[in-house]
């Protein structure tokens, strides 16, 4: 059975693309900004942060912004692309039922669509971390490897959570009170150094800890990551795709029905 459902997400492999550029045109359609909403939503956002951390909060770290920004951009990618593959199916239901294609295309191809936003926003940002941290250049390897795992981990809570939301619709609500609590219980704004010794096992439950603090080794401080973080992020992505592609296959049947 999963080598049939593979077969098949493979036979329409174009289609998946396509509907991922699709929806990313489709995002900043009418906007004049357009596709620099990709770098100018985290920099507000990480200038915002900057700003309460270092006048009122008194923190001082040299490079700050870049130290937030390492952080921040691939929080913004997940939760974005996490929160539109949750409600995919209610919003864009008649495709379902007016199109014969592999059901799991459409939370696909919504984390693929950021996924190329975020790549895009990078565009613009990997020069900053390379101008203030040349040795970063060595280690680009280790960024394209962490943000295709961020992509599989991405894509399978996506799964997930798109075909649990149709069956309790409260997924939707009750998944930004998590996104709130969850960010401040990740690295985002801080190290994991600066979390007390007794508390460290919630970034060893957190799997966006892992991928958060493996940006910011790479980027940030320009130094490969340790071993257990390489595990962690690698672990976390088979278990997240695993995980949601199990249970979307168990209940896709059910899908239609319950929409």
């Amino acid at each position: 059975m999963i080598k049939d459902k593979i077969a098949d997400f493979y036979r329409y492999r174009h289609v998946f693309l396509d509907m991922a550029v699709k929806q990313l045109k489709v995002r900043y359609a009418g906007s004049v900004l357009g596709i620099s909403l990709a770098v100018f939503n985290p920099i507000l956002l990480t200038m915002g942060v900057v700003f309460a951390f270092t006048a009122i909060f008194n923190v001082r770290m040299r490079d700050f912004p870049l130290f937030v920004l390492a952080g921040m951009f691939p929080w913004m990618f997940f939760v974005s692309a996490l929160s539109e593959a949750t409600r995919i199916f209610l919003s864009q239901q008649n495709i379902l039922r007016q199109f014969r294609l592999p059901r799991e295309t459409l939370p696909a191809s919504c984390v693929l669509s950021h996924f190329l936003n975020y790549l895009i926003g990078w565009l613009f940002f990997l020069p900053l971390f390379l101008y203030f941290n040349p040795r970063v250049l060595p280690l680009f390897f280790l960024f394209v490897f962490v943000s295709l795992l961020f992509l599989v981990f991405t894509a399978g809570l996506g799964l997930l959570f798109s075909v649990v939301h149709v069956f309790c619709r409260d997924v939707g609500h009750l998944l930004d009170i998590v996104f709130m609590f969850w960010m401040w219980v990740t690295p985002v704004f801080y190290s994991a150094d600066m979390i007390p010794e007794g508390l460290r096992w919630i970034c060893v439950m957190n799997p966006m800890a892992g991928f958060i603090t493996f940006y910011r080794d790479v980027l940030f401080f320009g130094r490969v990551p340790d071993l257990f973080v390489f595990v962690q992020v690698v672990l976390w992505s088979l278990g997240s795709l695993c995980c949601g592609a199990g249970i979307f296959w168990r209940f896709e049947p059910q899908l239609l029905k319950r929409i």
